[in-house]
């Protein structure tokens, strides 16, 4: 099966159940990074090839978010398919999460300040990013089977609804972090 005809109503227990453990791995994930960054005593030359990882990570895993997002308003503009824009985000998912992973491993060596409410901040945000990343994974995963093949205007307004707000909280907490990065280091 392909990443074009895996679009199936998984509305059942078994998606919810492998939802609500991604969910629990992103979380104990975050608290490992949090927990290995307060321990990480890395010297300069070790800080600065972090950096490196973090800024390329950043380029890789926030380059295609906006490529996603920017394909689904090409869509909504009537400039694209919806079938390519769900195989495209389909294929583009593992970049996504290779950059979080960057972002979130080359992190540890930063040196994050915890006594900064900019930190907290920060740390929500990515975690917001992740949680937002299951679910519009299981949006995608759930929409019921022919949806790649219509319009976007025959979507359920719940649907639409989810993903918009999708976009935008990824949006938001994406550039939250990106903003607080760069203001803060």
């Amino acid at each position: 099966m392909n990443a074009s005809t895996s679009h199936h109503c998984g509305c059942g227990a078994e998606h919810l159940q492998r939802t609500v453990w991604r969910i629990a791995a992103v979380c104990i994930g975050w608290y490992a990074v949090i927990l290995a960054s307060q321990h990480a005593h890395p010297g300069p030359g070790l800080r600065s090839a972090a950096l490196g990882v973090h800024l390329v990570s950043l380029a890789v895993g926030f380059g295609a978010v906006l490529a996603v997002d920017g394909l689904g308003l090409a869509v909504l503009a009537g400039r694209s398919r919806l079938s390519t824009l769900l195989a495209f985000s389909a294929r583009a998912e593992w970049l996504i999460w290779a950059g979080f992973l960057g972002l979130a491993v080359s992190g540890t060596a930063l040196q994050p300040d915890f006594g900064s409410r900019w930190t907290a901040v920060n740390l929500t945000a990515a975690l917001v990013a992740a949680v937002n990343g299951v679910l519009a994974n299981r949006l995608r995963r759930t929409l019921p089977a022919g949806t790649a093949a219509g319009r976007w205007q025959d979507l359920p307004a719940s649907v639409l609804w989810r993903a918009g707000c999708s976009a935008v909280v990824s949006q938001a907490a994406w550039w939250t972090s990106i903003l607080i990065g760069t203001l803060t280091s």
